[in-house]
């Protein structure tokens, strides 16, 4: 019963999170297309083979910044 309980519990946690995400992907496509793109970004430098004499690191820490902002930028829409 208890494992059946903390199933379901997580089961909603993840249906709820997901919807959340659809909803702010259809209320806000600019931000999603954008934190998209940040995030290809990201993984494209992740895989860059030099640091760029510490540029890569420091592009990476302002895409980190940069995909926050939106993150918060989205929670604004959705209490405003």
């Amino acid at each position: 019963m208890k494992t059946t309980l903390k199933t379901m519990s997580v089961i909603a946690l993840v249906a709820g999170a997901f919807c959340a995400g659809v909803a702010a992907a259809v209320e806000f496509p600019e931000l999603t297309a954008a934190k998209n793109h940040m995030m290809q970004a990201k993984n494209n430098l992740q895989k860059a083979a030099t640091e760029f004499g510490g540029h890569k690191a420091k592009s990476l820490e302002y895409l980190d910044k940069a995909i926050k902002e939106v993150d918060e930028a989205v929670l604004y829409g959705d209490r405003h």
